[in-house]
């Protein structure tokens, strides 16, 4: 095996001799083994040696490593974090800004908080068991009471207390349906007062009797009220039938007077309706002879344009001239 500089590696030829450090007794080159020491094994006399030796020599011993007798870092930041606590405390947050300083507080609050409180001894909680049992014990609140109490802290009214809504139907009948309703409710309490009369005679009687008595006035004013009621029902009743017979005799005639006009326009009379033609409002104050009159302008109008324009109007047929047949007549006979 060639030999080679244990510093550089160079191959050791006729020019490149091979020289060996006085200290260590490795080989090196000329140019590897420029340095000289004292040697202590050479009786402290300068010799030429290797770099590392120089080092060594001329240093003195390397220390021993710090770093293989070094103990954990978790160590470390427990015994920094114990001198902390037993150093005083000083301001912390000064050069941070208004922020950093509020979520510090509100951190050192949470710490405050957290921290485990006192546990109390056992003469102190026996003084506590004591003084609650020399209190006087009151009378045990209701559940109604509690109750009460819970709606006044919360702000809220007792479900007893509030009003109950009663359901009120909304009036979208008709006029039509309004009057059948009123007819009907006639209807049933002049069978009432009937039912009561027919059942009733001997009552009637005694109160003819009565009438001289000390309730004479009273049984008669009450005769009097209940035959002004049963005036006024059939007064309402006969009104509104009327009402209703009008109305119903202006719509036939407004409908006829649409289905003719129908039939001269050449359409269908079977479907026009009512809903076809403006009919005035139950609350306008309009007489039946007035809508009749408007509804006839309304269809006259109607017609009007549509004989103008040529639409819908059947057309005239062309009368064509008769021919007349010229026979001759026969020459009579001589």
């Amino acid at each position: 095996m060639e030999s080679r500089c244990y510093g550089c590696a160079v191959k050791f030829t006729l020019f490149k001799k091979e020289n060996g450090c006085k200290n260590c007794g490795r080989a090196f080159c000329s140019s590897c083994l420029n340095f000289s020491a004292a040697v202590p094994r050479a009786g402290n006399t300068q010799q030429k040696v290797c770099k590392q030796c120089h080092e060594v020599l001329t240093r003195g011993p390397a220390p021993a490593n710090a770093s293989k007798w070094s103990p954990p870092q978790n160590y470390k930041k427990r015994v920094a974090a114990l001198e902390a606590k037993k150093k005083p405390s000083a301001p912390q947050n000064q050069g941070l800004t208004q922020q950093d300083q509020v979520i510090a507080e509100r951190l050192a609050r949470l710490r405050q908080e957290n921290k485990p409180k006192a546990v109390p001894s056992q003469a102190e909680i026996e003084a506590r068991l004591a003084a609650l049992r020399a209190e006087p014990q009151g009378s045990i609140p209701s559940t109604q009471e509690i109750e009460a109490r819970l709606a006044a802290l919360q702000g809220r009214v007792l479900p007893s207390q509030t009003p109950q809504l009663v359901h009120q139907p909304s009036g979208t009948k008709t006029q039509t349906q309004q009057v059948q309703d009123l007819l009907a409710q006639l209807t049933a309490e002049a069978a009432i007062d009937e039912n009561l009369e027919q059942g009733s005679p001997a009552a009637s009687i005694q109160n003819d009797l009565n009438q001289g008595g000390p309730g004479g006035q009273s049984a008669n004013s009450k005769g009097r009220t209940t035959w002004s009621l049963d005036g006024e029902k059939s007064r309402l009743l006969a009104e509104a039938a009327v009402e209703l017979r009008e109305e119903n005799t202006r719509q036939e005639r407004i409908l006829a007077l649409a289905k003719r006009l129908a039939v001269l326009r050449g359409q269908d009379p079977d479907r026009v309706t009512l809903q076809d033609y403006h009919l005035p409002n139950s609350d306008d104050e309009e007489d039946e002879e007035t809508a009749i009159q408007r509804v006839l302008q309304q269809l006259t109008e109607e017609a009007a344009l549509d004989e103008a324009s040529g639409f819908n109007i059947p057309a005239e047929p062309m009368l064509q001239p008769r021919a007349k047949s010229c026979r001759a007549e026969p020459k009579g006979r001589p």
